[in-house]
């Protein structure tokens, strides 16, 4: 009756019925033969919601013998599929299972659907991350799962699929989270799924570690105050066109370390000379392709007083618009967005005349190479830049925090860049 197969770790083999161990917990596993004919799939598990213990495992080897029995007999006509008959359990609690005699389970695409709008509806994500993160970068990470039924094998598959990846560490980390999210939300709404499958993995999933050498380099976030101007006054000298248009929206987030959507999206009437203040209350969405309130929600008030490089710039700028409604720095008449600025700070890449595909180095790429600044940093270092010179030169840090809308930790933890030439005071 039972098969002769020797024992190997986490299993007892009998034919058809198998007592495995899944994450410290037991399970039936049933043979693809069984599988197929009476749950319709290559393979069938159950759940017993119990540890693997010694006590544990020996009740479970009865229930897997019990079934081989009721299997054994002639056309399998003693075996009871919802499993209720062995697990002393009524009928529809037996139910509650991932096998197909259940419910169907709920793809992972239905889930995902639902959750990330659920997400966007209750606010816990913007609008623009929903669209950009969720619907486009996760989904994509996730698309070879959408169709399946979310139970414990597209979880492992997910998950070895995911850990095999080289790259993107960073993002796998926090999409784990994302569906150990996806989980708990669709067991609290009774959407068919009764366990948090990638809990342990977003907690063990572990990130690279980086030399000290490395780390040092990439903590480097911000230029100096000579780096910035030598980068302000390579866009104002450029011999191209296209670098010389924004070199006045680069002095600007160089002088304001405001967000870049929010200089896209200011305009002449949130300029208050009189008063010295700039009123950042929206952002220009590239994704969304629209504007949409800043990244706090919060209108925010940036004090120019004393800033005489700031003030004078802006005049200069005024002296071409008497329309208090025009963007303040515009595109042709249209927003600028982050991918005109790349291109002409970092490189431009265009396809020539003979079908070949070229990248022309932008102004901030060009001064890395030639040595006059440090290195190649992105563009929102001009943020990190603003936050930096102004720290380090004895801001207030509650007036420049207010300033660039955050709090003082967040800046000194993400923003501010520590001057290593200077030393404390002898006192």
């Amino acid at each position: 009756m039972y098969s002769k197969r020797p024992n190997t770790k986490g299993y007892n083999r009998l034919a058809d019925v198998n007592v495995g161990v899944d994450k410290g917990s037991l399970r039936l596993q049933f043979s693809t033969r069984v599988s197929q004919e009476f749950y319709g799939k290559r393979q069938a598990y159950k759940g017993l919601g119990r540890s693997d213990t010694p006590e544990n495992k020996q009740w479970a080897d009865s229930i897997a013998r019990r079934i081989q029995a009721d299997i054994d007999y002639p056309d399998r006509g003693l075996f009871d599929p919802t499993l209720a008959k062995y697990l002393d359990i009524k009928p529809m609690l037996a139910t509650v299972t991932q096998l197909p005699t259940a419910r169907a389970l709920p793809t992972l695409g239905e889930l995902w659907s639902k959750y990330i709008a659920w997400k966007l509806q209750t606010q816990q994500i913007a609008e623009s991350t929903h669209r950009t993160l969720y619907q486009t970068t996760y989904t994509t990470l996730l698309t070879p799962f959408l169709d399946q039924e979310f139970g414990e094998e597209t979880a492992s598959l997910i998950i070895n699929t995911l850990n095999a990846k080289k790259t993107g560490k960073h993002l796998i980390k926090t999409l784990y989270g994302a569906l150990s999210s996806l989980s708990l939300w669709a067991i609290n709404n009774n959407l068919g799924i009764n366990r948090d499958y990638f809990n342990e993995i977003k907690e063990s999933y572990r990130l690279p570690k980086k030399s000290q050498q490395l780390q040092e380099e990439e903590d480097y976030k911000a230029y100096t105050l000579e780096e910035r101007d030598i980068i302000i006054n390579a866009f104002y000298e450029s011999n191209k066109k296209h670098e010389r248009e924004v070199a006045n929206l680069i002095e600007f987030l160089f002088l304001t370390g405001c967000r870049h959507g929010e200089a896209f999206a200011l305009r002449w009437k949130d300029i208050k000379f009189d008063s010295g203040w700039i009123i950042f209350g929206e952002s220009y969405s590239y994704s969304l392709k629209k504007s949409k309130t800043t990244k706090t929600e919060v209108i925010r008030w940036f004090k120019m007083k004393g800033m005489n490089r700031l003030i004078n710039l802006l005049k200069t700028l005024k002296e071409k618009t008497e329309n208090d409604n025009e963007l303040v720095f515009s595109n042709k008449g249209k927003y600028y967005d982050s991918p005109k600025i790349r291109v002409a700070w970092n490189h431009n890449n265009r396809v020539n005349e003979d079908g070949k595909a070229y990248s022309y180095p932008g102004v901030v790429s060009r001064l890395a190479t030639q040595g006059l600044i440090h290195g190649y940093l992105k563009p929102y270092s001009t943020r990190h830049t603003f936050i930096s010179i102004q720290a380090n030169n004895g801001a207030d840090l509650g007036l420049l925090a207010d300033s660039c809308g955050n709090s003082v930790d967040t800046l000194i933890k993400h923003y501010l860049q520590p001057d290593k030439e200077r030393v404390l005071k002898d006192i």
